[in-house]
């Protein structure tokens, strides 16, 4: 891999400089390398430690082929302990000194990188609870507005049910058995296209399709849910109706 130098321009005179293309073949240490992708202009430059940018021909190797190129098979690694009485800001500026002052000297805390992770992670989490709170208030919403509109369009029936000599407690038995299985349902549905949803996710990520375990707890949470959304959307619309008078009901529908 090579990145070519950034052109020099001078009081607007641009001059000439060495750009290598992808497909050539260039000789490195006497040993004869094919390019296989070359990078120009403001592309991203390769760098070492805090060696920083060499506007010049950077050629990026393999580590098998780097020791037959430069001789050089190893490298010096320091790993630092600090212990619990020490002081953290002198040993963090000594040291952060200590790697300016060694060319192509890297500088890594792990206990940064873990926290780096963790507050990933944690952002990662809550964009997730995120998405699936926005996905589920839009699911029962629309459970919610099903049956309630399912219950008004009914209006006639119901009230020629009560005509019929039809109790109260009745109806709502009918419309509450209606509402739990529409919530069943939807908890049906919505399990199946959960789960895989899950399965091309981890897929994605692992590039393995796979089935993993389901989820029965949150499955029988999301049950719960959708159960209680549809008994809701049903008690309310049926307490309004209920103080309707019955031939009130009958006509209003008629009327329309």
């Amino acid at each position: 891999m090579i990145r070519n130098p950034i052109p020099l321009e001078i009081e607007g005179e641009t001059f000439c400089t060495t750009y290598v293309e992808e497909g050539s073949t260039i000789t490195v240490a006497g040993k004869k390398l094919k390019v296989l992708l070359s990078m120009g202009g403001y592309d991203d430059y390769f760098s070492v430690g805090n060696s920083g940018f060499t506007n010049g021909v950077q050629v990026l190797v393999s580590d098998r082929l780097y020791p037959k190129l430069t001789g050089t098979d190893a490298y010096v690694e320091l790993r630092l302990v600090l212990q619990n009485d020490g002081d953290r800001e002198a040993f963090d500026r000594i040291l952060k000194e200590f790697t300016q002052k060694l060319p192509g000297a890297t500088m890594i805390s792990y206990e940064q990188t873990d926290r780096q992770f963790e507050e990933s992670e944690a952002q990662i989490k809550l964009l997730a609870w995120r998405l699936i709170l926005f996905i589920g208030l839009i699911g029962i919403l629309n459970i919610i507005n099903t049956v309630y509109t399912n219950i008004y369009t009914r209006l006639a029936e119901i009230g020629t049910q009560r005509a019929l000599g039809m109790s109260i407690e009745s109806l709502y038995k009918i419309f509450l058995w209606e509402g739990i299985y529409y919530g069943i349902i939807a908890a049906v549905i919505g399990g199946i296209a959960g789960y895989i949803s899950t399965v091309f996710l981890e897929a994605a990520t692992t590039n393995v399709i796979s089935l993993p375990p389901f989820p029965i707890v949150p499955a029988i949470c999301a049950t719960a849910l959708s159960i209680g959304a549809c008994m809701l959307a049903t008690c309310v619309p049926l307490g309004k109706i209920s103080r309707i008078n019955i031939v009130d009901a009958i006509e209003t529908i008629e009327g329309r």
